[in-house]
């Protein structure tokens, strides 16, 4: 490609036949190859950006992941504020990532709730918290996993659910461009496993889950 000229109009772009419409990005490499130098005496080799003088290492990626406070209030407000959903999911996951939602752990420290009821409504046996019913929890969490595939992505799924906003709507190798329209995937995904976690104790609603 170098050699046919990967410079805007450069031969490198020439094709057989007219690009469709969603094939005309293409044209975003030249931008991306504009300061791009090849060197035939010097071999390629990985960088891992979290640390490029040492390069990769499990303990690394881990600590990056399950660090405290990785997402600032700043950026949570950024990530939320500007998308377009509906205002009452916005207030939602508002409250969630503050562990305000009547969750029964929750509503036991209130005082509304009694101590044998505290089993997860998806009933896996575990205490429902905020961060269990929409992330964790084996019934509810079969969601996920069909969006993860969905999107192609592999997943470490991080403790609390303000890092799994965080690391869930700022994906590698997925465009910038992007990562509001993961973000509002995200959102949309914790409110319906919320309506559908009131269905089952108001309505007595019974569901597979199968999207």
């Amino acid at each position: 490609m170098e050699s046919r000229g990967w410079t805007d109009g450069g031969g490198a772009w020439e094709w057989r036949r007219r690009l469709l419409a969603w094939e005309e990005s293409v044209s975003q490499c030249t931008s991306l190859l504009q300061n791009v130098v090849l060197q035939d005496h010097i071999i390629d080799r990985w960088r891992w950006i979290l640390n490029p003088i040492h390069g990769y290492s499990v303990k690394g990626t881990y600590s990056y992941l399950t660090a405290s406070g990785i997402y600032s209030e700043c950026g949570l407000s950024v990530d939320l504020w500007k998308k377009q959903v509906p205002l009452k999911v916005f207030v939602f996951v508002w409250r969630l990532l503050r562990n305000r939602i009547p969750t029964k752990d929750n509503l036991l420290r209130r005082r509304i709730n009694s101590l044998d009821n505290t089993s997860c409504t998806g009933g896996c046996g575990s205490s429902e918290t905020a961060n269990h019913l929409l992330i964790h929890c084996v019934f509810f969490g079969m969601v996920w996993h069909r969006i993860y595939q969905w999107l192609g992505i592999s997943f470490i799924v991080p403790a609390s659910a303000s890092d799994h906003l965080h690391h869930f709507g700022h994906p590698a190798g997925i465009p910038r461009s992007s990562h509001s329209f993961v973000t509002v995937i995200w959102m949309a995904d914790v409110w319906v496993i919320s309506k559908e976690r009131n269905n089952k104790i108001f309505n007595q609603k019974i569901d597979t889950l199968d999207i």
